[in-house]
């Protein structure tokens, strides 16, 4: 079975790093349509490459990364981005910050190459590369970002979706689980973004956790199945 190929910007300052990082992932059939080492060239290669991910340290020189990344999902939807983190210790520390900054996922440079190449896999399915206690730890939050929405409005079918995209499916894994097509599968994740007034799956998916957590849709859904 042939994988499929990803677009991918490799945004590190360390230059064996990003070397390696680029071969295992060139090995695997994606394509590194750019390398920079700054925020601010990697402001330059986003409009150039347009890439599907974002490989970017959590240090990269010339800001914050947490702010860009912020800014990038505001922007571009889209563009899937991952964050490394030199430490393991550091990125289990971080994957909330990194979640509720509107990343994919939050890994360590400690891991084995093919530990990248899964991840990338996973981010082609749509999939939130953090363990369930990141995502129930961030339902505490009193306030979401953007209009507080009901989920009053949703048809029992769109609950459905929601809770898997709660539980951190992918679009693909979604339309294999409920037998629907893929594209199917987009148009109600699509439609149930609208509703919500949220600007990515990520929010909505919080916006589920928190009315889980608050008791309100007892009766309605059954508890989110942990990953």
């Amino acid at each position: 079975m042939t994988s499929r190929r990803s677009r991918i910007v490799l945004a590190d300052q360390q230059h064996l790093f990003r070397q390696s990082l680029a071969q295992h992932l060139r090995s695997a059939g994606h394509v590194i349509v750019g390398e920079v080492d700054t925020l601010e060239s990697l402001d330059r290669c986003m409009i150039d490459t347009e890439p599907d991910i974002i490989m970017l340290d959590r240090y990269l020189p010339g800001g914050d990364a947490f702010e860009y990344v912020h800014m990038l999902n505001t922007l571009q939807p889209q563009t899937s981005v991952l964050l490394l983190i030199a430490y393991e210790h550091e990125a289990l520390e971080l994957q909330g910050q990194a979640f509720l900054a509107g990343a994919s996922g939050c890994l360590s440079k400690e891991l084995q190459p093919t530990a990248y190449v899964q991840a990338v896999r996973r981010l082609q399915d749509g999939q939130l590369l953090f363990p369930a206690e990141v995502l129930r730890h961030a339902a505490r939050p009193p306030a979401i970002s953007g209009p507080v929405a009901s989920l009053s409005e949703l048809t029992s079918r769109e609950l459905e979706i929601l809770q898997l995209i709660a539980e951190g499916l992918g679009n693909r894994e979604i339309a294999a689980r409920l037998d629907i097509t893929y594209n199917t599968a987009m148009k109600h994740v699509s439609n149930i973004l609208a509703k919500l007034k949220v600007s990515n799956r990520m929010e909505a998916g919080l916006l589920f956790l928190r009315h889980t957590a608050d008791g309100a849709l007892s009766g309605v859904v059954r508890p989110p199945r942990l990953r």
